[in-house]
């Protein structure tokens, strides 16, 4: 899981986000980053996902929020 805070802290540091480490679920914006989720093998801690994230096909049965820019 250590891995998962530093994949997510790296993608998500140009945007100044936080790294929160005790966090049991994740919202995946950006496929990307869903993708990275899923490699890491901690697809079970996602919450939801943005539209972007199409891939892996099992990210699709997760809750969609709406477009990652729009919101």
């Amino acid at each position: 899981m250590r891995g998962l805070a530093l994949a997510l802290t790296l993608i998500a540091g140009a945007a100044g986000a936080q790294e929160y480490p005790d966090a049991d679920r994740i919202l995946s914006l950006g496929g990307s980053v869903t993708e990275i989720i899923f490699a890491l093998g901690q697809q079970d801690r996602l919450a939801g996902r943005d539209q972007t994230s199409t891939w892996p096909e099992a990210a699709a049965e997760l809750p969609d929020i709406g477009y990652v820019r729009a919101i």
